[in-house]
């Protein structure tokens, strides 16, 4: 008969051992914990995680970690990890208005007066769009009034976010196992931003050498850090930097373009597809002009190419993450608080462009055409024309507001593509992203009306306000 329990209590480097032992022993998992100790399982993972190089082990450790007090711009860099589960800070129910934001160390007076100046919109805009709201969706009759009240602040929300800088401090919090936790520290210790940089330190050592919280408070023993072992050796991902000097020359003569929101490929050469996604996050061309550069160079350039990226790699190095793919190609262009929702999405394959100036600026749906809607696209117009008189170098990141653009490559099956377009195409979602999921729907639609006809999409002119 199976025996089937659960455990708990366990220091997630303990568990791992002793779910390790299964593949080396016949012994029962309660046998092995009864007498492990974090000596035991600290010289054992040693020997099989970082001598044998058996990464699986790794998997089995979890660490759950609050990242509090960060911008919203580096919860995007922590967030954009595939093998991640959290939750952030939502901008469409908690109101940013006069909340702290960070501030660079070389940040000057000219990046708080911007910043006063997005809240300052962002206050207006949010006072207008409640009063729209109330008048554009008055109450129903077996609706209570604070119900009522939430839905209209937070439809108003939804509009107001579009004004809030990437430097608007957040939360984050996130389950992990070991193994994605030191590729995510890696990677963000290989950011150019400090702030990110500061991050990753912080994360290494709340694993490594801190002791977790209690909330039952302190016990008579001194608590031990979660994962002193597995995750001690983090650096800063070479590969990934040395790739971007190899590439960045390369992906920069493509000129960036803003062109339409959805870009559909199905069919591509397999290795100027390969090339395309090396080349698409080092620069802010599409991913046709990609393709296109791509199928320019000759065989043996492409072939040099290639070489000279597997050239980098480490002994430890995972094949690049840009080379992973799927049949469906989608160039996306969207709003960052569109992209804040799209970047959770796991089961993709994804690129991510810098945010540059080129990209400019999208504006809520719902104003259009009204009073505020125009104060808002005035106030974006003048602050932008501020942003490209100043050019104020590494902070101008921090700057941009949610409204600004920016593009992402998602390549995924048809499952993955389906189960987004019918998620994010729901009435009670953002209008911007179910703008965005119905536009998929319809690339599909054209080039692939076989698997389009079973996806149960929510055309946007379905749509319940009151829904949320």
């Amino acid at each position: 008969m199976p025996q089937i329990y659960s455990v708990t209590n366990i220091p997630p480097e303990v568990l791992a051992y002793g779910m390790a032992k299964y593949s080396r022993s016949r012994r029962p998992l309660r046998d092995n914990l009864r007498e492990l100790s974090e000596d035991k399982a600290a010289q054992f993972l040693n020997t099989f995680y970082f001598d044998y190089g058996h990464a699986s082990i790794a998997d089995l450790a979890h660490v759950a970690l609050a990242i509090e007090d960060i911008s919203l711009f580096a919860a995007m860099e922590i967030v954009d990890e595939p093998l991640w589960d959290g939750q952030e800070r939502s901008t469409r129910y908690q109101n940013f208005d006069r909340a702290p934001y960070y501030r660079p160390p070389n940040a000057g007076g000219f990046y708080d007066e911007r910043t006063q100046e997005l809240l300052e919109l962002y206050h207006g805009t949010l006072a207008s769009s409640q009063a729209l709201q109330r008048e554009w969706y008055p109450r129903p009759p077996e609706m209570d009034e604070t119900a009522y009240g939430r839905v209209i602040r937070a439809r108003a929300l939804d509009i107001a976010r579009y004004c809030l800088p990437l430097n608007m401090l957040t939360s984050v919090g996130q389950i992990t196992s070991a193994r994605t936790l030191e590729q995510q520290i890696g990677r963000l210790l290989a950011s150019p931003l400090a702030e990110v940089q500061e991050i990753a330190g912080h994360m290494k050592a709340a694993a490594t050498q801190d002791a977790p919280f209690d909330p039952e408070g302190p016990s008579s023993t001194s608590p031990q850090p979660l994962l002193p072992t597995l995750v001690k050796y983090a650096r800063a991902d070479q590969y990934r930097l040395a790739l971007g000097q190899l590439l960045r020359p390369l992906a920069v003569q493509a000129p960036g373009v803003v062109g339409e929101p959805v870009d559909l490929i199905t069919e591509a050469d397999p290795q100027d597809a390969q090339i395309a996604h090396l080349l698409y996050p080092f620069g802010h061309g599409s991913y046709r002009q990609y393709l296109g550069q791509a199928s320019r160079m000759s065989s043996g350039e492409k072939r040099d190419l290639l070489d000279s990226v597997f050239a980098l790699r480490g002994d430890h190095d995972d094949w690049p993450r840009l080379m992973r793919q799927a049949p469906l190609v989608f160039d996306l262009t969207m709003d960052v608080g569109a992209f804040r929702d799209f970047n959770r999405h796991r089961r993709v394959s994804k690129a991510v462009q810098d945010l540059s100036l080129d990209m400019s600026y999208a504006l809520p749906a719902p104003l259009a055409g009204t009073d505020p809607g125009q104060s808002l696209e005035d106030g974006l117009r003048a602050y932008y024309a501020r942003l490209q008189a100043a050019k104020p170098g590494d902070v101008l990141p921090y700057l941009f507001p949610l409204a600004h653009k920016r593009r992402v490559l998602m390549s995924m099956d048809i499952a993955e593509a389906a189960y987004i377009i019918e998620l994010r195409s729901r009435s009670q979602g953002h209008f911007s992203y179910r703008s965005l999921a119905w536009d998929m729907y319809r690339a599909l639609e054209r080039k692939k009306p076989e698997w389009a006809r079973y996806i149960r999409v929510t055309p946007p002119e379905i749509f319940n306000p009151f829904q949320r």
